[in-house]
């Protein structure tokens, strides 16, 4: 007993004596640091395509990458620089040909390396280091050392990409926006807001004009992956996929009062049979106890759920700006029956935007839904993993036979569904009420919320 209690003191005492650690400290033990390939390669079904991302691996305190300079654009003169919209010139006029370009806005941006501005954020003091307020970019600052100005120099662009399914291949050719991804610009807390979501894109491998007819959505065949990257890569031959792989399936939408029926199916072919009968489901404003319902086999157990908001100021027709997401798991305990899982997403059901400009325009909003094969169930999953762990990747050097090579060959299916959430008391007349409300509300003396009893998930 009593050693008990001093194993628990001294873990304490232990645990509370933290202290903050430069890691430029530990720079001799990476001195001889050599790069590594990181491959990311994903059948899309859903999308009857491919993408590859292969990349060098850095260490984090890379200063040939991360500077802490603003240079998207280059070193340019100051007359190239402004013809680039929205760009910035970090040179001395009479003194500087060229300097570096960049978006790092002095009126917006210079808020220091904590890169919170303390002058909206209630309590937060000045940086100490007094790079709030003094004129020029500074490391941390938004805008400094993002992703368009060192993925660049991250990708690998100079490799031979095959995917091959049943004695046809499909060479994949490096394109410099080959995809792209959502991140929030803003710094801290708060509310959602259009203007601080940004696009970046990134460069991939993406198939080629001779992959046209290719069979992408083979859900009872097998794929396999190689790729050569020559030059200081050379040493890894060629690198395959350990095994072939098979294709995840998308998820099932499904209504609830055919929940007993999916939890007696066996097949995909059963689930499918049950999928919901519109593409859109709709809800009244700050309705309580919303759900989706969808379905996958168990060979499908994982999941991405993704939400993303119709940006309705875009001049882009069905431009959906990502607004959160989450990972999901069915589980023994509930949700998987048999060889089917049953799974259930609430929703938050409120007019996001406050723009009832239309009598009838309801708040849209897109639920996407994505499952993954084993391979990357693996690398997705198994996080906590050395993402050399031969458990985790699949993809093995020279010839497929060698030691494993960080990274993953596998499939990403996705299925998407449209929510629409109506405010029913913008309807001032029955006729309105009647005619564009669609089954959540009804005229009562006025345009209210039909209260149905919510199912129990």
């Amino acid at each position: 007993m009593k050693f008990n209690l001093l194993l628990l003191i001294l873990l304490l005492l232990f645990s509370s004596c933290t202290k903050e650690i430069d890691i430029s400290e530990f720079s001799d033990d990476f001195a001889g640091y050599q790069s590594e390939l990181r491959i990311e390669a994903l059948i899309l079904p859903s999308d009857n395509t491919a993408i590859v991302r292969i990349d060098r691996s850095v260490l984090i305190n890379e200063t040939e990458l991360f500077n802490c300079i603003d240079d998207n654009y280059g070193i340019i003169s100051k007359d190239v620089c402004n013809a680039i919209e929205n760009s910035t010139w970090h040179g001395t006029d009479g003194v500087d040909e060229t300097a570096p370009c960049g978006n790092w806005n002095l009126e917006t941006d210079d808020v220091g390396s904590d890169g919170i501005d303390s002058n909206q954020s209630s309590g937060q003091q000045p940086d100490s280091d007094g790079t709030e307020s003094n004129g020029v970019p500074d490391c941390g600052e938004p805008n400094v050392d993002e992703y368009e100005e060192y993925l660049p120099d991250i990708h690998v662009t100079d490799c031979t990409v095959i995917i091959i399914h049943d004695n046809q291949s499909c060479n994949l050719e490096y394109d410099i926006a080959g995809g792209n991804f959502f991140y929030s610009s803003g710094k801290g807390k708060g509310f959602f807001l259009f203007e601080n979501m940004s696009v970046v894109n990134y460069g991939a491998y993406r198939p080629d004009v001779s992959c046209d007819g290719f069979n992408w959505k083979d859900f009872d065949g097998e794929y396999s992956f190689e790729a050569n990257c020559d030059g200081i890569f050379e040493q890894y031959g060629k690198i395959k996929s350990k095994t072939p792989i098979r294709l995840s399936r998308p998820v099932i939408f499904y209504d609830y009062e055919n929940h007993e029926n999916m939890k007696n199916c066996s097949g995909y072919t059963c689930i499918e049979s049950n999928t919901i009968s519109d593409d859109t489901l709709y809800f009244s404003n700050n309705s309580p106890n919303e759900y989706i319902y969808y379905a996958s086999l168990l060979e499908s157990s994982y999941y991405q759920v993704s939400q993303f908001l119709l940006d309705k100021n875009s001049s882009t027709e069905n431009d959906f700006i990502f607004f959160h997401g989450h990972p999901n798991q069915a589980t023994d305990v509930e949700g998987i029956y048999e060889n089917v899982c049953l799974i259930n997403e609430k929703i938050v059901a409120e007019i996001f935007d406050g723009n009832d400009d239309e009598i009838d325009e309801a708040d849209i909003s897109k639920y996407e839904i994505f499952t993954f094969n084993k391979s990357f169930t693996n690398y997705y999953a198994y996080d906590l993993l050395d993402i050399r762990d031969p458990i985790r990747t699949n993809l093995r050097d020279n010839n497929g036979v060698g030691d494993p090579v960080m990274g993953t060959f596998g499939a990403i299916s996705s299925n998407s569904i449209f929510l629409r959430v109506i405010d029913c008391s913008q309807f001032d007349t029955e006729e309105t009420c009647d005619t564009n409300s669609q089954p959540v509300c009804e005229w009562n003396g006025e345009c209210g919320t039909i209260n149905f009893a919510p199912p129990q998930p």
